[in-house]
């Protein structure tokens, strides 16, 4: 099975037999991709990318204390 990506119903599915297409990229030549349409809006997807092993997501709150918001007067300590 693979996942495939609407960037028009910003959703994900999957889908068993996905089809192959051939395209001719001006840089690297002769190309292929699997694609799928979308079941709501029948938009040509393509496969949504796999997280590099290793990666981890950081939440926002992990880099800025407070979360990156300080109500005037704030108690976190930054000016």
């Amino acid at each position: 099975m693979s996942i495939f990506h609407c960037k028009h119903c910003d959703i994900d599915f999957e889908i068993s037999k996905p089809q192959k297409k051939d395209y001719q990229d001006q840089i690297y030549g002769y190309c292929w991709k699997y694609i799928a349409y979308c079941p709501n809006c029948e938009t040509e997807c393509s496969e949504k990318p796999k997280p590099k092993p290793g990666k981890k997501k950081q939440s926002p709150s992990q880099d800025i204390p407070c979360g990156g918001y300080c109500p005037a007067g704030g108690s976190c300590g930054i000016k």
